[in-house]
Parts: structure tokens; C-alpha cells; sequence
């Protein structure tokens, strides 16, 4: 219970961490919400229009002051509202929320299949070159960013293919696509360590004495040694939701999806500090909770970490 008392200590420093990084990084950016307000402004009256506004949105404040108020506000689970759709910023980002949700989970489930499905293949293969051929795949998954996937994805799947529209698809087709860019890196990751445990695992002494049986390599692979081989993987899982939460970002905007990406972007480019607030703070507790559950269930799946305990 300490250990897990710690971690949970932790992941408040994370979360506060986040805020706060959000919050001065916004800060310094050149620009703020008043001059987004007043950008179609003219003649003599703009300076005094934009210090108007500044005063309303509580920008002519100490940035301490402001930095405070809206900690304290959070605490309360009151982010305050949005600048530009002047409605809660907690309904502005839940309202978007579940089109991200649904691509995250997607997109985290095509990855664990496309990792362990490459990963067994690697080890079913008998040809040489074959082999080598499927090793190489994961490092250059890991290599490509989501969007440049999304981009490729795009190209095919909407200009030659004609199986999505190439802009605000909401469909499961367009959902699928989506997912699937989302999916690449994330599926690169957990074969390259899935791979590694693998061939750690076939050279156990168990694997042995199941060849001695005359199981075939099939089911020395998939039916013995994948189990064992997986319970790391289930670790990385939460370093790959958080990749995932993040990569959504991106994806929807390169598939002009509706969701918290699109709602960030703009956000950020409006200087919509509440918005970007909650979903900063929002992301990092997904990753601080996921990483939680990982390391509470991870002992249940391998006896040995209660045995040591």
C-alpha cells in the first residue's frame, strides 16, 4: 500500500505538473484571448477596446493572481469558461470528448492486434528473409509520426480508393481509417517489445521440454510462451495510452474529425486558456490513471511480483 501511496503521490505531481507547464507555456506565447476578440477592430478606439477586454477576461492581472485563481478554480473542478463560446470550458471539452474516446480505444485495440499479430509471425516464419523482413517493420512503425501516417492513409483511402470522404468523414469507415494511423506507431512499439520477450521466452527450459512432447511451434508459441512473454507489455500499455490520447490530436485534425484535437488546436491558436487547461489536465490524468491500474493488475496476472511481496 505505501508503494501504490507513492505512486498515487506522483501522478498529483504529474497532473499539477502538466497544469502548470500549460498554463506558462501559454502565457509566454505571443498574443492572448482580448487580442482574439478584437482582430476585426478598427480605427481609433482599439487599444482602448483591447484593454476593455483585457479587464473582462481578468488578463490585466499579475500572472501569479491568474496563474492562482485558476489552480484553485480546477481544484474545484471549475476551469472556468471559454473565451469564445462563452459556455463552461468543462461542457465545451466533454462535448467533444467521446468522438476522442472512441478513436483512442480503437486505435489502442488495432495496436495490440497489429503488435502481437506481427510479433507471432516473426516467430512462426521459417524463411530467413521473410523474417528479417517482418523485424524491420516495427522499428520503422515506431519512426513514423501519426499525422504522416494519417497523410498516406488519406491519400489512398479517400483520393484513390474513394472508401471515406476526404474531409469530416464520421463514419465507421472514416473511424477505421482514422484508427488505423493512430494505430501504426503504437502497434510498432508493443511488437518490438513483445518480440524481445519472445525469443527471451522460446530459450526457457519449459519450451524445451514442450518440443520433447512434440507440440508443433505453433503451440509452443501462441499456447506457452505468449503469455509469459506478454505480461511486460501490459506495463508499456500505459505509456501507449498516453501516445494514443496524444496522437489524437494530430489525426483528427489531418482527418478533420470532430473531437478534443480539432477543440485544441484551435483553442491554443485562439489563446483559449480554460479550454487548453482541461484538456491538458484532462490527458494527463488519463495517463496518471492508466499507469495506475497497470501496475494494481499487474501482480494479478503474474503470480511471481505477490510471491516476492
Amino acid at each position: 500500500m505505501a508503494r501504490y501511496g507513492r505512486r498515487l503521490l506522483y501522478g498529483v505531481i504529474v497532473v499539477w505538473g502538466a497544469f502548470t507547464g500549460a498554463f506558462f507555456l501559454l502565457y509566454v506565447v505571443p498574443g492572448d484571448a482580448a487580442g482574439g476578440l478584437t482582430a476585426g477592430a478598427d480605427g481609433g478606439d482599439v487599444e482602448q477596446l483591447l484593454a476593455e477586454q483585457r479587464e473582462l477576461l481578468g488578463l490585466d492581472r499579475p500572472v501569479w493572481t491568474q496563474y492562482w485563481d485558476a489552480l484553485t478554480g480546477a481544484l474545484h473542478g471549475d476551469f472556468g469558461e471559454s473565451v469564445y463560446q462563452r459556455r463552461p470550458a468543462v461542457d465545451v471539452y466533454f462535448d467533444s470528448f467521446p468522438q476522442t474516446l472512441e478513436l483512442a480505444f480503437l486505435g489502442l485495440l488495432l495496436a495490440v492486434v497489429l503488435g502481437v499479430t506481427l510479433s507471432v509471425l516473426i516467430e512462426l516464419t521459417d524463411w530467413r528473409w521473410a523474417r528479417e523482413l517482418l523485424i524491420s517493420l516495427p522499428p520503422v512503425a515506431v519512426s513514423l509520426p501519426p499525422f504522416l501516417v494519417g497523410l498516406v492513409l488519406l491519400q489512398v483511402c479517400a483520393f484513390q480508393l474513394h472508401w471515406i470522404k476526404a474531409v469530416g468523414d464520421q463514419s465507421l469507415g472514416g473511424l477505421l481509417v482514422a484508427s488505423a494511423a493512430l494505430a501504426v506507431a503504437g502497434g510498432g512499439s508493443v511488437s518490438q517489445l513483445l518480440t524481445a520477450n519472445l525469443r527471451g521466452a522460446l530459450t526457457s527450459p519449459y519450451v524445451e521440454t514442450a518440443r520433447n512432447w512434440g507440440l508443433s511451434r505453433f503451440d509452443i508459441v501462441v499456447r506457452h510462451t505468449l503469455r509469459n512473454a506478454a505480461l511486460p507489455v501490459v506495463t508499456s500499455l500505459g505509456t501507449t495510452v498516453g501516445v494514443m490520447v496524444g496522437g489524437t490530436v494530430l489525426t483528427e485534425t489531418v482527418f478533420s474529425r470532430l473531437g478534443v484535437g480539432r477543440l485544441v488546436v484551435d483553442a491554443v491558436d485562439g489563446r483559449d486558456m480554460p479550454v487548453v487547461l482541461i484538456a491538458v489536465t484532462v490527458s494527463a490524468v488519463i495517463f496518471v490513471v492508466v499507469n495506475l491500474v497497470v501496475d494494481a493488475v499487474y501482480p494479478l496476472l503474474d503470480r511471481r511480483i505477490r510471491w516476492e511481496g
